[in-house]
């Protein structure tokens, strides 16, 4: 079992964002998946939402009997949509038991939005703070992640780089 090396636990227990098991893109690696996958299982998630544009993983996820959601977004200066699709989602499973897992491939950009809406939706959370604490925990925050939920990206990157250096 080993934790995933960019991941963030937006409601410690319910909900965490992260790059895809096993790694995105080339540096995928399958016995790293297995291990992030069980890391998962053992922090009870019982439901990972894929935003990849692939479908890789899904299968991995049904043979380690997780449920998922697939929802492709292409990137996440396009990602309107798919918010709107995900927030409702993510609002319905997480009144249930178990915790849900949000991936991306490589890119966490969309995750990380997506759980800081969440969290300013469903908690009032400050989406800057959500934003900051997402880059703290190794996420990819970008300028279209903070512009897709309103927030000022210049308020969010000096944030979260001099806290990554105290």
């Amino acid at each position: 079992m080993r934790e995933p090396k960019r991941i963030w636990w937006a409601r410690p227990k319910k909900l965490c964002a992260l790059e895809r098991p096993g790694g995105g893109g080339m540096s995928h690696r399958p016995e790293r998946r297995k291990q992030e996958i069980a890391y998962l299982k053992n922090r009870g998630v019982r439901l990972v939402i894929s935003t990849m544009k692939s479908r890789h993983n899904l299968e991995a996820y049904e043979k380690a009997g997780l449920e998922w959601h697939h929802v492709p977004v292409p990137s996440c200066a396009n990602g309107e949509d798919a918010l709107e699709e995900l927030l409702p989602l993510l609002r319905r499973e997480l009144r249930k038991g178990g915790a849900v897992a949000v991936h991306g491939d490589r890119y966490t950009d969309f995750v990380a939005a997506l759980c800081a809406a969440h969290m300013y939706e469903a908690r009032g959370k400050d989406l800057e703070d959500s934003l900051v604490e997402a880059a703290e925990a190794g996420l990819k925050v970008t300028q279209e992640a903070a512009q897709l939920v309103g927030v000022d990206y210049a308020a969010v990157q000096p944030r979260s780089r001099i806290a990554a250096t105290t």
